[in-house]
């Protein structure tokens, strides 16, 4: 507003005041004290839209409040109160009578006694000053959206480096929030060995502020993190307040560079690659060759079409030139052999020809190839190829009506070489005899290796007599072969089990599962012999059974579908010293309870009896921990098995503390035929079961014929007489002798002695009176199940 002296007067003022006012874009007006217009500025005037002499002497109200507006209005209170005042307020503009938002500045001019002589009131249009500031506020408003939108960090460095902003883009590119890099110089950015050149560039961009790209060549950044990235640095001068500041944008180029440096390796690609490759036209011309191909084709672009990497080119470019694919063939070089792709390129109209060296590829297919369907260790056909051909000669047997024949040869005996030389002289022995069997047969027949010690042998054309005799030869030729091995020298025999292929034979697994039956009917008669399958034989029904008891025993074993009987154990010299042998039962799907003499031989047979073994001394422990078995001791039944598995010892062992079992109290009875059989594994067993403090009874003492021999080399507690010993020792002298015997000698060996089948009072008191220690028998007491 313009500020008139308080001592000019309103005369004064009104002869030189339109001069000076005149060139301001605000409305000016000079009011007497009547609120008449006595003069005002060209913008007044113009901002009403009517000339001077329609102005000059009216009221100033009927310019800016029409009629209906409340009288007076915040302005005219302002003039009337005859004070230098300020008043915002909404009003009416006088041109279109729109609301706009003014602000009224009242001046009081007084005469030369400082009395009010008239009103100066300057009207300024809010409206547009705040239309720039919103406009200001918007450029404003966008320059930040622009600067935090931008997909490339940004900052914003004053003249003496200082970063002012930095966009949000920062932290992901170099780590840092915006707020981390405000207030900081700009070199915090700059690797510590670019940042001295880094200073001149910035005081060289000073000197001559333009939009440019800084520097030359590769820049570096630093990220928060210590580690540098390729940039790109773009800078836009902005000046503010007579200062220049720079803002920067910093693109991440570290993509860009990689795609450039695998575009460089790529375009080198061709020249560097060990893989031969050829360009041609359309019409068979050589137009590149890497050095690759003219190594490997010897200089092809002079050889030419003669070259068998070129011959038949014409017929393979129309070839790739109508498929979308590409096209292989396989060409010879000398020995060597390639495979070639030839892919046809439109945009260039030419044929690019990659020549792969497949030598060594295809020889390991074809070795690949051989021993997919070959033995390793032998060079006989395996399993699956063996199966494959079974199912040729089922074929065959199905559309000609002809009879072949299948041999499944196990071979007896040969854990023994195993055990004693090692794997090493298992495997030779095995292919001498898969070189020596191979002689043997036609060329028509097949002999293969199954797996282990067994071999099979498929005779092709062969009926049941003819393969009997062939088979016969076959065992013979194995028995009679004599392999050596490190001066010492083995014998081995082979059970063979034989069944006809027939038109009524089934598939192969029925075929193999009949040569497997008769094959352990001839290993379980004796060894060392064929056995032609038959289905009505007494042999293989009796196999057969053991198969379907051992199904039923894997259930039972899983499903703890077995039972603990106890049978008490008397001492003759005190009857009330009594303990218990545990005997297991099957509990059958009719609740009925099996005896071990059913599904024993089944268990040993298919290597069942060490889980047996496991869940009795799992059941007893569990029993004598809980009470239900009023005794010290208990005797438990162990196979010959187990006396061989160092598991079985552990296993012992852990469940004496899970249960907190006393092992003084625990006799193991072993076999004396399990004990001979495998004696080493025996006197390993009870040496260290001894060494924790149990004991062992050895059971059915007496049916074998070296017994006494080994007595003194075991760590035997008790001898339990064999049963058939005591049923006729009242009849027969010698039994009685031999009982008598076997009594006196444990006793000077300080062994107790224990007899079994004690099942009437004469035969208890024949016991008494030759000095047994104990008896056990239908006499003493029946086997009781005990219960849970």
């Amino acid at each position: 507003m313009a500020f008139v002296p308080e001592a000019v007067t309103l005369d004064t003022l009104s002869n030189g005041w339109k001069t000076a006012l005149d060139f301001l874009d605000e409305p000016i007006c000079l009011l007497d004290l009547d609120d008449r217009v006595v003069q005002a500025n060209k913008t007044f005037f113009a901002r009403l839209g009517c000339q001077p002499e329609e102005v000059i002497g009216q009221p100033v109200t009927r310019f800016f409040h029409p009629e209906g507006e409340e009288d007076p209005c915040p302005i005219c209170r302002a003039r009337l109160a005859q004070k230098d005042t300020v008043v915002t307020l909404e009003a009416d503009d006088p041109r279109n009578h729109s609301d706009r938002s003014i602000q009224v500045r009242i001046g009081v001019v007084r005469d030369e006694q400082g009395n009010p002589s008239g009103i100066i009131q300057h009207i300024q249009d809010l409206s547009l000053i705040r239309a720039a500031e919103n406009k200001y506020l918007d450029t404003q408003k966008q320059f930040r959206d622009l600067f935090e939108a931008s997909p490339d960090p940004q900052i914003i460095v004053n003249g003496d480096g200082i970063i002012e902003q930095a966009n949000a883009q920062c932290f992901g590119v170099f780590g840092y929030k915006n707020i981390e890099l405000i207030g900081e110089s700009v070199e915090i950015l700059i690797p510590e060995e670019l940042r001295d050149r880094h200073v001149g560039l910035r005081q060289m961009f000073s000197n001559a502020p333009r939009p440019r790209t800084m520097g030359s060549g590769e820049l570096s950044c630093r990220r928060k993190d210590g580690t540098t990235l390729p940039v790109e640095v773009s800078l836009t001068p902005i000046s503010a307040n007579n200062e220049v500041s720079v803002c920067a944008v910093i693109r991440d180029v570290s993509e860009r560079k990689q795609a450039e440096r695998e575009l460089h390796r790529l375009a080198s690609f061709p020249e560097l690659s060990p893989i031969p490759i050829m360009e041609v036209t359309l019409t068979g011309e050589i137009t590149y060759t890497n050095s690759a191909a003219d190594d490997s084709f010897v200089r092809l672009n002079v050889l030419g079409t003669d070259h068998p990497a070129l011959l038949n080119l014409s017929e393979m470019i129309e070839k790739v030139r109508q498929s979308d694919r590409a096209v292989l063939r396989s060409i010879e070089v000398g020995a060597m052999v390639y495979e070639q792709q030839f892919s046809y390129v439109r945009e260039n109209k030419v044929v690019r020809i990659y020549s792969w060296d497949i030598t060594e590829i295809r020889d390991m297919a074809d070795e690949m190839e051989y021993f997919a369907t070959h033995d390793s260790l032998t060079g006989l056909v395996n399993r699956s190829e063996f199966d494959r051909r079974i199912n040729q000669l089922i074929d065959q047997s199905l559309r000609e009506n002809r009879e072949h024949a299948l041999c499944y040869i196990d071979l007896d005996q040969f854990k023994i070489i195993n055990d004693k030389c090692g794997h090493s002289a298992g495997d030779e022995l095995l292919r001498q005899l898969g070189r020596l069997l191979q002689d043997k047969i036609r060329d028509t027949d097949t002999l293969a290796r199954l797996g282990g010690d067994e071999f099979g042998l498929l005779l092709t054309g062969c009926g049941v007599d003819k393969a009997r005799e062939i088979a016969e030869q076959i065992r013979k030729t194995i028995a009679e072969y004599r392999f050596v091995w490190e001066n010492n020298v083995f014998t081995v025999g082979a059970s063979i089990g034989l069944v006809p292929v027939t038109r009524h034979s089934g598939g192969v697994k029925d075929l193999m599962s009949a040569a497997d039956t008769a094959c352990y009917v001839a290993k379980d008669t004796g060894r060392d012999r064929v056995h032609v399958y038959q289905q009505d034989d007494y042999e293989l029904g009796r196999h057969i059974k053991n198969i379907e008891w051992a199904h039923r025993l894997q259930q039972a074993l899983s499903e703890d579908q077995f039972c603990l009987y106890k049978q008490s154990i008397r001492s003759t010299q005190n009857p009330s010293d009594e303990r218990y042998e545990l005997l297991v039962r099957m509990v059958e799907e009719d609740g009925t309870h099996c005896s071990p003499g059913a599904f024993i031989p089944a268990a040993e047979r298919f290597n069942l009896i060490k889980n047996v073994d496991k869940w009795v001394v799992n059941e007893a422990f569990r029993l004598i921990s809980t009470g239900c078995l009023n005794t010290h001791e208990v005797s438990i039944n162990l196979s010959g098995d187990s006396l061989g598995d160092t598991d079985m010892i552990n296993y012992v062992v852990k469940k004496l503390e899970e249960y907190d079992i006393d092992p003084h109290g625990l006799i193991f009875e072993i076999t004396e035929t399990a004990m001979i059989t495998n004696l080493a594994n025996a006197q390993k067993f009870m040496s260290m079961m001894h060494d924790v403090g149990c004991r062992f009874a050895l059971d059915d003492f007496g049916s074998g014929v070296s017994s006494f021999a080994y007595l003194q080399n075991l760590h035997v507690d008790y001898l339990k007489i064999d049963g058939d010993l005591i049923r006729n020792s009242v009849v027969n002298k010698i039994n009685a002798s031999m009982i008598k015997a076997i009594n006196d000698i444990g006793h000077a060996m300080g062994v107790k002695t224990v007899a079994e089948f004690v099942e009437d009072e004469v035969i208890y008191e024949k016991m008494v009176e030759i000095g047994i220690d104990y008896v056990q028998g239908y006499h003493i007491d029946h086997p009781k199940m005990v219960k849970k």
